[in-house]
């Protein structure tokens, strides 16, 4: 049997602490007086750390994140937050207090997400905390004993935990200080909290101070001591006893009360001594009362035999049960622990004070002892902690939990007795009914056995995939919930010593956490080996020094694994382990995993133990545990490379569209894994040995029955009115993440067995291999898809709840510059989150709670509906949060129907893939725009906006408009005006005339963008709207000019827009005002009209630019300057090619009476006058111009001022 006899049927969900972003703890340094000469004092200070983490080394770790103590504090009469994490950090000194409930109402609007961290001048005694609820405001008490003997008491506020704006208040209102008088002279041992106004103090003389108060606000307390012997308040003197046992730097009598507690009734204390010794007080009288030896051995005062006292530290020892007895009119009982012999007993109570009669054993036949040794395979332990669960049914129904040590090694364990029963029954419950619970896949062994675990493989194996030894050390390192930031930047800073390079040491401190710790491995890579040119060689070195820091991390991660406390919370009836940097919650497990942990036990021929039963109630159920455990043990025994090559083929089998019929993919997916001749003959002998039963009698229902097992049917009704809490959405995700795992191994064993057995020449006539292969690869799909959702963290956290909401929309406000919150989430926590509470939660689900919850809750994602709904539906919601890379990364589940083409395309097209997206859109074009879908039912998540889920169904126009708008939005024209000539072909009669002028205004304008001038005209003749078509010609003209493109205008026909362009052209020209700088605008409009036939025109606008070129230049030109004799001869070659009655012009004459220095272009065009010139006037001013040049060049012409005509000589 698992774990040395006792079946395994619970499970830690280990859950890390840390902060819930950066600036969620406040640091509060408590006042304190000082024993010091000088008398100072601490005083107090407040301030919100950032939590950063770099170049943190090992001490600093364990002073910040390894705790040395720990447990729980549940609340009873506020219902949020009612749990309460504590732990002693920084050598007990340092008290962190965080909530860790699981939910809250949905009303809420606040989450208590502050840790809260007290700092004190002197350590905190051991079993020197206390909390405590008070009766009149929503707080948390905390009672603490320093070395100094000063007594805090610190009312914490509910908002303490959920503003940051509450720790703002002065300490002094909060935190108040004093030292008992009693406890001035003498050493507190242990503190108990009764209530919030009510305190136990064992002393070490054996004294129990009972203190008091009867207003909250009062400073001191009301002493009252009880003690043997001496027992008024007056007794004042220190008394010694006999014996004495050393704790802590103090001698403790051997009377001291290791252990208190106050009878159901309060009127009586029960303790149990150092001595071995439980002892009631009466609380009103302070006397004594009943004693006996924890295992019922009479007093022999006059035997010479040395005591044996119980270990100081010793934590549980005493246990008050509110249970009357049903024979032998106790009115409660008492459970107690003796260390001397591992032994309980139980105690019914009938009169405390009476010595004689007031206290009887019960079954004192029964030895009480836990089998521990047996199961956890020693000859040393010591229980550490226990607590009694008495349940409805009362001393019928108690349930023990347990937590026991032997070395380094702490195990949980459970036993459900009936302590009524006949005494032969109960020493047998006693001896082999015992539960225990696995410690899970987070320790250090845990993570050894996992199959992702780079350092458990050999380089064959990790070669088998498609990434580097790197990348799936990153993978590993940094999956959800398996280490700590805090861990992975210690083992970094650890690492880097080692560096020579000064350089490379600076360089890995910048960037990510991922990418200097690849960093920093790559520099050592390159440290050791210099030359390494082999891919072979590279891998090998760089795979060492991952190995050399994964020991760094595995060392950091086994220390915070170190078990602190055992509780158990009474309302959910569930019990929580506090480890040094976990808290765990203690789960039933799955069917599966039932299965899984007592492999040894259900595969044995032997009846299974009663505590099986219950999960393993029949024969069928029994033939469908040893198939599962066979179909484990069988893959499990193949080569490692085998199992690496499954999977990767399984994921190709499952991403690969199939056109192969059934019986065709199993024979080619047995080729690829090549598993025949994997498999040995005593590979086949242990699998017919642990099925009980030959392959060939094996039905399809059992394997059917073994995959149902993997699934969870609703109970309950919906009546919860909750929201998630953060604990609670970090537990259901790792629990969701370890049943998750173990559902897909299961259909990997058994995939494998039915690809074996397929090929088999005698099986069953009720086997048919193809119906499993196909329900299991329809399984892998659904859990491959669960996986990576658990596995996978993105940057754009969204809210689970009201509560959520709020703290996202503060986050957000307050790190609206960076975008990204500093919120670590899942993409399963992202989506899902919100619908934790969709199902419902049957009452007193106990410890199966999260076990229950996060499989009903996994199973919601295809419940309601197919796999290509969700898929889509999850894709959908990557691309609306921009999580392209994790969208691409996804699209491999997608299936191929035209809504995931569409999806695609959507992220193709953000990601910059254009001709993907294209060919994407395309693709879905004829079902999506042609009323053979329905985007309400496709787009469940409102992906399309609302004004443009028109454009489905309603015609290929339609569709292809939407998806031109697309492309426009990422400026992709080119692509734009593909789609615009799609939708301009697709255009049916009477969505012509709707959609047509803007198919033919986008198409111009995508047109325009990529210089697609043939289409730009195109598109613009095509335009009816005359406005719009105005518009286009002008743009068009002058885009085509500004981009050289005048020699392709002048071509087009323009037929009926001649005047337009003329007119164009002719603005142009006149809105110049370099000439020569700038589109030759004269030039084109005289081509223009040259390619028109209209010389005179044509002549006409070289004129104007003759007269422009006058008057904008100088008088004196540079005889090298042609401008003017060239456009002279332009004009007159333009006018010789009319008739000579025609060879004129009509042209704006300037007036001479205004001097040219004074013009300006707008004032000389009103200046001008109509005037015509005929071509012998041209030639004229053509030959004055060439005497004008000639006589420049020669030099014969006088000095003149400026502002005179220059005569020529």
């Amino acid at each position: 049997m698992a774990n040395g006899g006792a079946t395994c049927l619970y499970k830690e969900a280990r859950l890390n602490i840390e902060p819930a972003y950066p600036g969620s703890t406040v640091s509060i340094t408590l006042p304190a007086s000082t024993t010091s000469t000088f008398g100072f004092s601490t005083a107090a200070k407040r301030t919100v750390i950032p939590e950063q983490y770099q170049d943190q080394d090992e001490e600093a770790f364990a002073k910040c994140h390894l705790a040395s103590d720990g447990s729980m504090f549940f609340r009873r009469h506020n219902e949020y937050p009612r749990s309460f994490l504590w732990r002693m950090l920084d050598n007990r000194k340092t008290l962190e207090i965080q909530a860790a409930d699981l939910d809250q109402d949905v009303k809420h609007r606040f989450e208590a997400n502050l840790t809260v961290l007290l700092h004190f001048s002197t350590p905190i005694r051991p079993f020197g905390i206390a909390f405590g609820e008070p009766d009149d405001r929503d707080a948390l008490t905390v009672f603490a004993i320093t070395t100094a003997n000063e007594l805090y008491t610190i009312t914490l506020h509910r908002d303490f935990f959920t503003k940051l704006t509450a720790s703002e208040v002065p300490v002094e209102d909060w935190c108040k200080r004093c030292t008992p008088n009693l406890v001035q002279l003498r050493v507190p041992y242990r503190l108990v909290a009764l209530s919030a106004s009510e305190l136990l103090i064992s002393l070490d003389d054996g004294g129990i101070l009972h203190l008091t108060k009867q207003n909250k606000d009062d400073a001191a307390w009301k002493e009252d001591l009880y003690k043997q012997g001496n027992w008024s308040f007056r007794g004042l003197l220190p008394w010694k006893g006999q014996h004495t046992v050393r704790f802590n730097n103090a001698d403790l009598d051997s009377s001291a009360a290791a252990a208190l507690a106050i009878s159901p009734d309060k009127q009586h204390i029960f303790a149990v001594s150092l001595n071995h010794q439980i002892r009631a007080w009466n609380v009103n009288t302070g006397k004594p009362g009943v004693q006996r030896d924890l295992l019922g051995e009479p007093d022999l005062p006059n035997e010479k035999v040395v005591p044996q006292f119980i270990g100081p530290s010793q934590s549980t020892l005493l246990a008050v049960l509110d249970i009357a007895g049903t024979v032998d009119g106790s009115l409660y009982h008492v459970a107690t622990y003796s260390p001397k012999q591992h032994q309980f007993k139980f105690w019914g109570i009938r009169d405390p004070d009476n010595n004689e009669l007031g206290m009887s054993d019960i079954q004192s036949e029964v030895a009480f002892v836990p089998p521990v040794d047996e199961m956890m395979h020693t000859t040393v332990w010591n229980l550490e902690e226990f607590f009694i669960n008495p349940g409805p049914k009362g001393l019928k129904g108690l349930e023990l939990w347990i937590r026991a040590r032997s070395g380094p090694s702490s195990k949980v364990y459970s036993l459900k007795f009936d302590l009524t029963e006949d005494p032969g029954k109960l020493t047998h419950a006693w001896k082999h009914n015992w539960i225990c619970v696995d410690s899970g896949p987070l320790t250090v062994d845990g993570l050894r056995l996992n199959p992702a675990n780079p350092s458990e493989q050999d380089l064959d194996a990790m070669e088998t995939g498609l990434s580097g030894s790197t990348e799936q050390w990153l993978e590993f390192l940094f999956h959800p919930g398996r280490f700590t930031v805090a861990t992975l930047e210690t083992a970094l800073t650890l690492f880097r010593r080692g560096l020579k390079s000064a350089r490379s040491l600076s360089a890995s401190r910048k960037g990510s956490l991922k990418d200097r710790i690849s960093e920093t491995v790559a520099a050592f890579t390159a440290q050791v080996q210099d030359n390494v040119n082999d891919y072979d060689e590279y891998e090998e070195a760089i795979s060492a020094q991952w190995q050399t820091f994964y020991g760094l991390v595995k060392d950091l991660h086994k220390r915070r694994g170190e078990s602190l406390s055992l509780v158990f919370d009474s309302k959910l009836e569930m019990p929580w382990l506090v480890l040094a940097d976990y808290l765990s919650a203690i789960r039933k497990c799955s069917p599966p995993e039932v299965i899984a942990m007592n492999a040894t036990t259900v595969s044995s021929p032997d009846r299974l133990a009663e505590t099986l039963l219950g999960e393993i109630p029949n024969s069928d159920a029994r033939h469908v545990a040893r198939l599962l455990n066979a179909a484990a043990s069988f893959r499990r025994n193949l080569p490692i490379s085998f199992n690496s090559k499954l999977q990767w083929h399984v994921n190709n089998e499952l991403q690969q569209s199939q056109s192969l019929s059934v019986p065709d993919r199993m024979e080619q997916l047995e080729v690829k894994l090549d598993l025949s001749r994997q498999v040995s003959d005593d590979d086949l002998n242990l699998l017919v040995e642990e099925l009980g039963m030959s392959t060939k009698d094996l039905p399809n229902e059992m394997f059917f029955e073994a995959i149902r097992l993997l699934s969870q049917e609703e109970q309950g009704r919906h009546s919860q009115k909750k929201q998630i809490a953060r604990f609670g959405l970090d537990a259901l995700v790792r629990v969701s993440q370890e049943n998750l795992e173990i559902s897909y191994n299961v259909l990997l064993d058994l995939l494998v067995l039915v690809l074996f057995m397929h090929f088999e020449e005698e099986l069953s006539d009720d086997f048919e291999a193809s119906e499993i292969f196909i329900e299991i690869c329809n399984q892998l799909k659904n859990y491959a898809v669960l996986r990576w959702l658990a596995s996978t963290i993105w940057s754009h956290s969204t809210s689970t709840g009201p509560s959520s909401e709020e703290l996202m929309k503060a986050l957000d406000e307050k790190y609206k510059n960076k975008g990204i919150l500093p919120i670590t989430q899942t993409v399963l926590e992202g989506i899902f989150g919100h619908r934790c509470f969709d199902t419902p939660l049957p009452s007193r689900l106990k410890s199966n709670r999260l076990t229950y919850w996060s499989r009903v809750w996994l199973n919601e994602v295809f419940d309601e509906q197919t796999f290509d709904g969700a898929t889509e539906m999850i894709m959908g919601i990557l691309l609306s949060q921009k999580e392209f890379a994790l969208a691409l990364e996804f699209s491999r589940f997608l299936q191929e129907t035209n809504w995931s083409v569409y999806l695609k395309g959507r992220m193709h097209l953000a990601l910059g893939e254009l001709d993907l997206a294209s060919i994407c859109f395309q693709k879905a074009a004829y079902t999506l725009g042609l009323g053979m879908f329905s985007i309400d039912d496709a787009d469940t998540i409102n992906f399309i906006p609302p004004d443009q889920r028109n454009y489905f169904s309603d015609g290929l126009s339609n569709y292809y408009q939407h998806i031109l708008g697309l492309f426009e939005k990422v400026k992709a024209y080119s692509f734009t005006a593909d789609f615009a000539r799609l939708g301009l072909r697709s255009l049916e009669g009477g969505k012509e005339d709707r959609l047509k002028p803007d198919l033919l205004s986008r198409l111009y304008s995508a047109s325009i963008q990529t210089s697609r001038f043939d289409d730009a005209y195109s598109a613009m003749t095509r335009q009816k709207d005359e406005n719009l078509k105005h518009s286009a010609l002008q743009t068009l003209v002058t885009t085509m000019i500004q981009q050289s493109q005048t020699e392709t205008l002048l071509k087009y026909p323009f037929v009926g827009l001649i005047n337009d362009v003329d007119a164009i052209l002719s603005s142009l020209c006149h809105k110049t005002l370099n000439l020569s700088s700038g589109p030759p605008y004269y030039q084109i409009l005289y081509a223009f009209r040259i390619s028109r036939n209209d010389f005179r025109g044509a002549a006409s606008i070289l004129y104007e630019r003759l007269q422009r070129l006058k008057t904008t230049s100088t008088k004196v030109h540079d005889p090298a300057d042609e401008s003017l004799t060239q456009c002279y001869l332009m004009i007159i070659n333009t006018l010789s090619s009319v008739s000579e009655e025609e060879a004129y012009i009509l042209a704006e004459q300037r007036l001479d009476d205004i001097p040219p220095p004074q013009w300006n272009i707008g004032k000389a065009r009103k200046l001008l006058k109509r005037q015509i010139v005929t071509l012998d006037t041209l030639r004229k001013e053509y030959q004055a111009e060439l005497d004008r040049v000639a006589t420049i060049e020669s030099g014969q012409y006088p000095f003149v001022e400026p502002a005179e005509e220059m005569d020529i000589l």
